[in-house]
């Protein structure tokens, strides 16, 4: 098996155990579950990940990789903070939602071992940042009311680390009315009045899609 192929393997693995995780719960899921729900054996699956540890700290990569992504899609799409966070808060739920179906392990910190645990928390916390400056940016140019950010951002975070407990991706509504439902809400009480939105409007698009790769079928086999 050549280096691509089994990064793209490794990757659907990962993706599908996130998946996993967020239905049943980490701490509820083994993984013979995860071996079960990829139709593989337990011995195939050691092919690409060494334990339920090595998958939780990936997974806790991916979800912060696409905050990053959201940021950055953000900033290349609307020049007021109020917007900027808006389109930060809707590409992330959304492209969680989509791409690891809702990301239950996002809230699983304390579970990884302390050397990982560390990372994951400065990624963490450099998120909070881009968030609090955003929020500051904002209040700044008058398109957010006077609020304290860090709170804020707190809020954010409840709502988006909440998520897992109640979505279904057979559910009414699909990831993305969920996540142009939950950033309206969210907005709701920050922004200024009479704020002008200064969202591009992308080419052929009414709105902007979540930030997402396709989605592969999942197809692991013992090669």
């Amino acid at each position: 098996m050549n280096d691509a192929i089994y990064r793209l393997k490794r990757e659907a693995v990962l993706r599908e155990s996130g998946r996993i995780f967020s239905r049943r719960g980490y701490h509820n899921t083994s993984l013979d579950d995860v071996a079960k729900a990829l139709n593989v054996s337990k011995g195939t699956l050691y092919n690409y990940v060494k334990d339920k540890q090595e998958i939780l700290f990936e997974c806790q990569k991916m979800a912060l990789d696409i905050a990053e992504r959201s940021f950055d899609y953000a900033e290349q799409n609307a020049t007021n903070g109020a917007d900027k966070l808006r389109l930060v808060i809707r590409q992330y739920i959304a492209t969680l939602t989509e791409e690891m179906g809702a990301c239950g392990v996002i809230t699983e910190v304390g579970a990884l071992r302390p050397a990982d645990r560390k990372a994951i928390v400065a990624r963490r916390d450099q998120f909070e940042e881009r968030f609090v400056a955003l929020i500051d940016e904002g209040m700044a140019d008058g398109s957010l009311r006077p609020i304290d950010p860090k709170l804020a951002v707190y809020t954010f975070m409840g709502a988006v680390h909440a998520v897992p407990g109640w979505y279904s991706p057979k559910g009414r509504l699909p990831a993305e009315a969920i996540a142009d439902g939950m950033a309206d809400l969210l907005l709701a009480g920050m922004t200024a009045p009479g704020a002008a939105s200064t969202v591009k409007t992308p080419p052929a698009e009414a709105k902007p899609k979540a930030v997402t790769r396709k989605r592969r079928p999942t197809v692991i086999t013992a090669e």
